[in-house]
């Protein structure tokens, strides 16, 4: 089996089982032949048994991050960060079926709204279609309403112009915002702390979260998706580049708790002024035909929309990683450091990959997309 097809089935099955498990009680679920949980207990099987699944999903979508084709990379980063959302939602799921299990409510007693509560914290389709790396979820067809296809050479290299100008600058506003959003909450966080933030991401998750007081079976799966939503982003960023990815965040933290602004250095890391400048010399100078200019204003937008659909997710992780820091220390140890920790991970992941979409010269920590220079110069035939 290619790792393409390894990546499709495995996504595939984590979202049937999610699914089902937040199914109403005894109906038919997914294609696979499940039905929702009727009690704690068939709750309890059922997320034992998509445990093993997730992580087989975080593997294979690893190995999709080392494929030669761009488009299964950006599915496969796409695919473990509304992975990691969803366990959220699942880790969310459990807890309160454990705490309810203790006050000993009946599962599927509809008197009081257990029912309704329950489907309602459930995924949509659009995340499970971004899980499986769907791709018109990942790449939904960019907005070109009010601009129409370019029928001379001359007003596809305007085109052309607006577009790159409004990608690199889009893409860059949207990584600046939402990693500021992840490492600003850091700035009160005192710096032994922050070391131990750091560190604690780079060990292994289930250990670092400890046993907690409350033993139940549905506490302990509750904190393996907690477990597993944060290897998904350790995932994205890769284990072997974490060290220096949180000490990049640590320094990151450090310059905004002296008062720099996040934007501006953005601005200085991204070096967007001489991109677009140096890209709109190209773009005059180029002798392609108008096919070629087409291609290239179709990637370019294909580029934005991809990353904006990161960006959603992102920011869907920031208010769901929320839960987390609410947790009592009995239902799950560690949880201020862990969140520390990831909101580190999501935050340098968030600024690396919009560095690698505007192919910024100066930060060059992922390499998995061509970015906006990159399709404009290949489309083109810069050279």
């Amino acid at each position: 089996m290619s790792p393409t097809d390894a990546f499709a089935e495995a996504a595939a099955a984590y979202a049937d089982g999610v699914q089902v498990l937040f199914a109403p009680s005894g109906v038919p679920t997914g294609e696979r032949g499940g039905t929702g949980p009727v009690s704690y207990e068939d709750l309890t099987a059922q997320a034992e048994q998509l445990a093993p699944v997730s992580e087989q999903l975080i593997r294979e979508a690893e190995a999709q991050l080392e494929d030669e084709d761009p488009m299964a990379r950006i599915q496969a980063s796409t695919s473990l960060m509304a992975k990691a959302f969803t366990d959220l939602q699942v880790s969310a799921y459990l807890l309160q079926a454990a705490m309810e299990q203790e006050e000993e409510y009946e599962f599927a007693d509809e008197s009081t709204g257990r029912e309704r509560s329950r489907s309602s914290m459930g995924p949509d389709e659009d995340l499970l279609k971004l899980v499986t790396g769907d791709p018109e979820a990942v790449v939904p067809a960019a907005d070109r309403s009010g601009r129409s296809v370019p029928g001379s050479v001359p007003d596809a290299r305007v085109a052309l112009s607006n577009s790159v100008d409004d990608a690199i600058d889009l893409i860059s506003s949207r990584a600046g915002r939402v990693g500021q959003s992840a490492l600003s909450g850091l700035v009160g966080v005192g710096a032994t702390e922050l070391v131990n933030a750091a560190g604690i991401v780079g060990m292994d998750i289930a250990e670092a979260l400890g046993q907690a007081k409350k033993a139940a079976k549905l506490y302990e799966l509750f904190r393996s998706y907690i477990t597993s939503a944060v290897e998904s982003l350790i995932a994205l960023v890769g284990r072997p580049a974490l060290e220096s990815a949180t000490n990049q965040a640590l320094e990151w933290v450090n310059e905004l708790k002296e008062g720099k602004l996040f934007g501006e250095m953005l601005i200085r890391l991204y070096g967007t002024s001489q991109t677009v400048g140096q890209l709109r010399l190209e773009i005059a100078a180029s002798q392609a035909g108008l096919e070629r200019f087409v291609a290239a204003i179709q990637d370019v937008d294909k580029l934005d929309s991809a990353f904006h659909q990161q960006i959603k997710l992102a920011e869907k992780l920031l208010k769901g990683l929320r839960f987390v820091g609410g947790i009592s220390a009995a239902a799950l140890p560690a949880s201020k450091l862990i969140l520390a920790g990831v909101y580190m991970v999501l935050g340098v992941y968030i600024v690396a990959a919009g560095g690698d979409y505007v192919d910024s010269p100066r930060l060059q920590f992922l390499d998995r997309v061509p970015g906006v220079r990159q399709v404009v110069e290949v489309r083109l035939a810069i050279v």
